[in-house]
């Protein structure tokens, strides 16, 4: 335990700057995502009011929680694959700054976008269908990107934060790592499969 708490010490010890970095570009998409919804003409608002509609509408047909889990899961499986292979890329950490944007983006523009529709109503489903799967998510999609960025700057400055440790092994750690990411994700998609879609079709 002592080890695990001295090396989770030295990773926020060493990487407190990429962490501050990735948070930054995910509140910088959080904020453009709820200004967004603000400067969409009428007409557009419109067009997506008719469009949440149309989602409802799809609920209130019955849940398939099996096939919403699964979506789920593929999108948060697919952007995760795409950060790891980035970070193995060396010069590919810029676009996954870009991926952590478009998910604080996604949020911001959501949950606005929710409460400005339905008000009071739209409130309660961002509260209990859109936070409860990103309170998995987002940290999981920091923590990849951070990850990714730290395998990028160690390839490419051919040491790690800690001397000594082979290619081999920062590899192998970079790959558990986003192995249990993936769990965080899956579970993530779970909540949002089951959890989120429930509370969907009982406000909408």
């Amino acid at each position: 335990m002592n080890a695990l708490k001295r090396r989770i010490e030295n990773h926020l010890h060493a990487s407190w700057w990429v962490y501050l970095l990735v948070l930054f570009f995910f509140i910088a998409g959080l904020l453009f995502g709820s200004i967004g919804v603000n400067v969409l003409e009428e007409k557009q608002l419109l067009s997506l009011g008719d469009f949440l509609e149309e989602g409802f509408a799809e609920y209130d047909n019955g849940i398939n929680y099996v096939l919403s889990t699964k979506q789920a899961a593929t999108r948060n499986l697919l952007n995760q694959g795409k950060i790891l292979l980035l970070g193995l890329t060396v010069i590919g950490f810029p676009v996954v700054l870009i991926i952590v944007f478009s998910r604080g983006f996604a949020l911001g523009f959501t949950v606005v976008f929710l409460i400005k529709q339905k008000a009071f109503r739209g409130l309660l489903l961002s509260l209990l269908a859109v936070l409860p799967p990103a309170l998995l998510s987002l940290p999981a999609y920091i923590l990849a990107a951070v990850s990714a960025f730290n395998f990028s700057l160690f390839l490419l400055k051919g040491t790690s934060i800690q001397n000594g440790t082979s290619a081999g092994e920062y590899f192998w750690g970079y790959i558990s790592v986003m192995v249990l990411i993936a769990v965080l994700l899956i579970c993530s998609a779970f909540i949002e499969g089951y959890l989120s879609a429930l509370v969907i079709r009982l406000l909408s």
